[in-house]
């Protein structure tokens, strides 16, 4: 029998099974290919909600308690959205160009600035570069909580478009909120139309205080740290109180704003602290375009002549009820957005757009266990302006002005509006002066920092502030003073060594020098007795200010007309900030004046009457007094009201009290302006009020255990 051997592959099965084989191995190349693809979406785990522990103290404050950092940022959002969904979706609407809609003239603001300054693509171009993991799954857990939230109460929902947010999106909402607590604002409000500077304005605060003091001056040998940040208080940028306990290591007692903060932005943790102002250094320039004397819209830049890229931004805007679509022109230049004035072409650059990192700088700030870790994280540089004022256990105290200045070429002249003709004063940000070029003082022998939007050469003792000598002149460092610096630097003379109740108590300050009224400041004071000298028609205001000491306590009957006047200057101010070239008249604070008399003189007969009658706190149905004036340390802003009132708009927020001894923080008193939720009939939007306008705050329950047997516990959905 003769048995035939052949190839493996004669076989007919094996001719099946290798077509299978190349099948599948297509199959699997593709499935590969798929799955690197979608490697991130699966890289974040599932969030375990049954982790996420919520304790709501009696005032409402959530104590987030989890094993990891990313699930305690999940539960910040579930509880932020408990409280505040409705601005939560009003500040994350300018993502998506619909904060016209929901807001108005205001919202349109933020459309705007979000389009022109192109902050969605600045997300996209920065994000690979910047955003480390641990940051995006924080990101991933933030948007996906929000998500949920929305999914599941669609009746509190504005617009179904605004869903689902994408963690891009915050990105794009924090980049946007730290551009406008950048003196940017009011750099571009020079250029902006007519018709948004008064919304720009009403974006911005009205200032902060923050103080620290070491164991050189106090009476215990206590560090203390005070944090009174000045921003709205019934609308986007107002802050939410917030506690954060993960298994993990990030522990943070503090705020984050009530429309979308990720993480605490201000406070303190078991072993240091630290509260934020703004500062108005040079980061932003103006640039007035050398244009072409016959080819229209072509200007010069070094060598050649440029055609401006012409653009528009469609709004939609949100009048009477009503949406309406709003087109506004403007242009791009080397330098970037650009605007038409009747004087010429002006572009603007701002160094505020310079990295994604302010999420992580504020994330690493709070897992900082001392200095050196602290100092780590600034060095990050995420913060594009605003201050630092820092107190730890180990008594030291610090206070760093904080901004992010590219290195500029010194010979020009960067404190005026620049001829923009030449790439040589184009900066960029590929680099920039690191943290140590910066105005700072450490542990000063003075015993204390403080900074109340003051300038950077009055931080501390006269003798231990940094020189003007010792920065380059392109920092362009504002020299002048603020009425409340002053004030603190008067006050803090009185003590040789100071208490944690003495400290609060400069804080708390409701009185200044006379001579430091803001409209008497602007022309001074012998002006402003002169002219009351001058006019008859002033004569009964003159009594009242002769008699009036400086106060503005509820119960001090003078301080109103002051108060009022204040008001009605503050709107000349807004309505020619951006008019550099117009000297404050003599007539428009004699205008205020008339206008303040006439105010009190209508509604109560009289031009003296009790602050607090006038002036008030308000929210949902509370109507309390309220203390406090523009350029007071315990700071208020205010607008028109009804009957015969006015009432706060900015001003005292979250302020804090930190003690910290040896072993850590000892005591931490705080208190939140009206409430810790913005939402009409919340049972915790007005329950510090009467803490708020009495000057007083709630002790923070430091003891977990404690503070887990007393308050009301749940977990996220």
């Amino acid at each position: 029998m003769e048995c035939r051997i052949g190839t493996v592959t004669d076989v007919p099965i094996f001719q099946i099974l290798t077509k299978q084989f190349s099948f599948m191995k297509y199959t699997f190349v593709f499935g590969l290919f798929l799955l690197i693809l979608l490697l991130p979406v699966f890289a974040q785990q599932p969030i375990e909600t049954h982790n996420i522990e919520i304790v709501r103290d009696e005032y409402g404050v959530p104590h987030i308690f989890t094993k990891t950092d990313v699930e305690a940022v999940y539960g910040i959002a579930w509880a932020q959205c408990e409280d505040n969904f409705n601005i939560i979706q009003d500040d994350l609407a300018a993502t998506k160009g619909m904060a016209g809609r929901l807001m108005g003239k205001d919202g349109a603001a933020l459309d705007f600035i979000y389009e022109v300054f192109r902050i969605e693509e600045f997300v996209e171009q920065r994000y690979q570069k910047d955003i480390v993991p641990q940051i995006e799954k924080m990101l991933l857990a933030y948007s996906d909580a929000i998500n949920k939230y929305a999914d599941i109460h669609p009746e509190e929902v504005k617009n179904k478009k605004l869903f689902p947010i994408t963690p891009k999106e915050i990105l794009g909402s924090h980049t946007l909120h730290m551009f406008m607590l950048s003196n940017s604002l009011a750099e571009l409000g020079k250029l902006m139309t007519k018709d948004y500077e008064f919304a720009l304005l009403k974006q911005a605060g009205g200032g902060s205080n923050a103080m620290a003091f070491s164991p050189n001056i106090t009476s215990d040998g206590k560090s203390y740290l005070i944090g009174n940040p000045h921003q709205p208080v019934n609308s986007i940028g107002n802050f939410w109180e917030v506690s954060v306990h993960s298994e993990e290591g990030y522990e943070m007692y503090g705020a984050t704003l009530s429309s979308g903060g990720i993480i605490p932005v201000l406070g303190t943790n078991r072993n240091l602290g630290w509260s934020h102002t703004t500062n108005w250094h040079n980061t932003a320039d103006i640039y007035h375009l050398e244009m072409h004397p016959t080819k229209k819209n072509f200007y010069k830049y070094d060598d050649e002549y440029l055609e401006l890229e012409e653009k528009s931004v469609k709004l939609k805007v949100k009048v009477a009820g009503i949406v309406l679509p709003v087109k506004k022109k403007y242009y791009w230049s080397k330098y970037g957005p650009t605007f038409q004035k009747e004087s010429g072409y002006y572009s603007c650059k701002f160094s505020a757009l310079h990295n994604l990192k302010l999420i992580e700088t504020w994330y690493k700030m709070g897992l900082s266990k001392n200095m050196d870790e602290f100092t780590d994280a600034i060095n990050t540089q995420g913060l594009p302006s605003q201050t630092i004022t820092y107190a730890d256990k180990t008594g030291n105290i610090y206070h760093l002005s904080n901004f992010i200045h590219p290195f500029r070429d010194e010979s020009f002249d960067w404190s005026n509006v620049l001829k923009g003709n030449t790439s040589k004063n184009n900066w960029n940000l590929e680099s920039y002066h690191p943290i140590s070029d910066l105005p700072q003082v450490k542990n000063p022998k003075c015993g204390y920092v403080y900074d109340c939007n003051s300038t950077v050469f009055k931080m501390t003792a006269p003798d231990e502030n940094p020189s003007p000598e010792d920065f380059p002149k392109s920092f362009n460092l504002l020299k002048s003073n603020t009425i409340r610096g002053k004030t603190f630097a008067q006050l803090i003379k009185g003590y040789d060594k100071i208490s944690f109740e003495e400290a609060r108590k400069i804080r708390e300050s409701t009185t200044i020098d006379k001579e430091e009224l803001s409209f008497r400041m602007i022309m001074n004071g012998d002006d402003i007795l002169r002219v009351m000298n001058a006019r008859p028609e002033l004569s009964a205001y003159k009594k009242v200010y002769d008699k009036w000491d400086g106060s503005f306590d509820i119960t001090n009957k003078q301080a109103s007309l002051m108060a009022v006047t204040s008001m009605y200057y503050s709107y000349y101010i807004i309505d020619n900030l951006f008019n550099t070239e117009q000297d404050m008249p003599e007539a428009e604070i004699v205008e205020a004046m008339q206008k303040a008399m006439k105010f009190l003189k209508k509604h109560y007969g009289t031009l003296e009457v009790e602050l607090g009658e006038v002036q008030k706190a308000v929210r949902d149905d509370m109507e309390l007094p309220m203390y406090g004036g523009p350029n007071t340390l315990a700071n208020a802003h205010f607008e028109p009201y009804k009957k015969g009132k006015i009432k706060l708009v900015r001003g005292d927020s979250f302020i804090f009290y930190a003690k910290y001894g040896k072993d850590g923080l000892e005591e931490l008193e705080t208190v939140n302006a009206f409430g810790n939720s913005t939402k009409k009939g919340h049972p915790h939007s007005t329950d510090q009020t009467e803490l708020y306008v009495n000057l007083k705050t709630k002790m923070a329950e430091l003891n977990l255990e404690k503070l887990k047997r007393i308050g009301k516990s749940y977990h996220p959905k």
